[in-house]
């Protein structure tokens, strides 16, 4: 499960005014959805990992280094960070805080998961937002890089994916997004197709 643009817009562009303990949380899971990394590392950054318009990580669970370039805002968000000096989040409330903000900005649409408990199937259905946790970041990151077409070899330097087959799980799209990719694709073979004919 991820989030895509729209709805990482919508998390942005929701007023907190009212709650302003939530504006630390929402800042920390966008800057997640741009930069793909886990909970332990994009909660534990400091200043000395920024270099510019660069994020430099060494990521705790793998022992791999990556280097990130920071969108404009992801950068905003981190200076804003380190000049608050603020404590590192824990994993429990993020998750807890960051369903209350989805749900905010009314990510809620119902959605389906099924897994295999001992011999049975279960599946859960709940609003969007129920849904959400600190792993949609990385998520979130990996599947709308690879529906905006960033190369997969790109994305997983990033990412630090040291397999193919590691990163596709990380790609939730639905048969919707992936017949719309197709199209755009396709598209995209004909307009090159007359350019070539036209020379």
């Amino acid at each position: 499960m991820y989030c895509n643009e729209q709805e990482i817009k919508s998390l942005l562009n929701l007023d907190l005014s009212a709650n302003p303990h939530l504006i630390n949380y929402r800042d920390e899971f966008v800057l997640g959805c741009m930069t793909g990394l886990r909970f332990s590392d994009f909660s534990l950054l400091n200043a000395h990992d920024l270099r510019g318009d660069l994020l430099y990580k060494k990521q705790k669970k793998s022992n791999h280094w990556v280097v990130i370039p920071l969108r404009s805002l992801a950068l905003k968000i981190l200076q804003e960070r380190f000049n608050k000096n603020m404590p590192p989040s824990q994993n429990s409330k993020f998750n807890k805080h960051i369903k209350i903000i989805a749900q905010l900005a009314s990510i809620n649409g119902l959605i389906t998961f099924s897994y295999r408990k001992g011999n049975q199937q279960i599946e859960e259905t709940k609003p969007k937002y129920q849904w959400i946790c600190s792993h949609t970041c990385r998520r979130s990151f990996c599947t709308n890089e690879f529906l905006a077409g960033t190369p997969t070899e790109l994305i997983m330097k990033i990412s630090g994916h040291k397999s193919i087959s590691d990163f596709y799980r990380y790609i939730r799209i639905s048969p919707e997004e992936a017949a719309i990719k197709i199209k755009v694709l396709w598209n995209q073979r004909e307009l090159k197709g007359k350019s070539v004919q036209n020379l």
